[in-house]
């Protein structure tokens, strides 16, 4: 089946990196220890998420197949995307509103992951949050080798740890959510992500 090659990513593994350095080196005599540490932040090399993703797909799909790759994934996103909101929010205000952290997704972590904001984040009809990225960078380079429907299975398999991203993220924001990948084999890197909210899934199933 084809898969992606790996390539420089943005290098999200530096929050971990950063939070392991040695308290002892944030200060010394001269009062300079903490803006030395500060350059000193050794960054994890942009090619190690990308990495990670791709080895564990390989992996989980061998060993469980793919719609249990799928859900495990998913799992190792949703903890992987509440870490990083809750670094990356540590330092600002609370985010109430739904559509606040809606944009806060598809901006601010966006461009930390994939060096880029989102192309588009609206509503369908039936209130859904569809976010669009004509070019996402995990898909730049899927093969276009094999049949369609390969081609197709293997990209949602590796769309499902950035699924499991944005729901984890969502939920450290306080929005509860299921997310689903959707992608057109003919327009790829193109993917979408569809954002149900819990509540809005409630309110359907009370009135069905």
């Amino acid at each position: 089946s084809p898969l992606p090659r790996t390539e420089p990513l943005p290098s999200a593994a530096r929050l971990s990196a950063a939070s392991s350095r040695p308290r002892g080196a944030m200060a010394d005599g001269h009062g300079q220890g903490e803006r030395r540490a500060e350059r000193m932040v050794m960054e994890v090399p942009e090619t190690t998420l990308l990495y990670i993703a791709l080895e564990m797909a390989r992996d989980l799909r061998e060993r469980c197949g793919t719609d249990a790759a799928m859900v495990q994934l998913q799992s190792v996103g949703f903890s992987t995307g509440v870490r990083l909101i809750t670094r990356l929010t540590s330092t600002r205000f609370p985010i109430t509103q739904e559509r606040s952290a809606m944009k806060y997704v598809c901006k601010d972590l966006w461009v930390f992951l994939f060096r880029k904001s989102a192309d588009r984040l609206q509503t369908d009809r039936r209130g859904n949050y569809i976010i669009q990225d004509k070019s996402f960078r995990w898909l730049e380079k899927l093969s276009g080798g094999g049949r369609d429907s390969e081609v197709h299975e293997v990209a949602l398999l590796h769309l499902a740890f950035p699924c499991g991203i944005i729901r984890g993220a969502l939920s450290a924001l306080g929005v509860e959510c299921t997310v689903a990948a959707d992608v057109q084999v003919s327009s790829l890197p193109s993917c979408t992500f569809t954002v149900t909210f819990k509540s809005l899934e409630e309110e359907r199933a009370a009135t069905a």
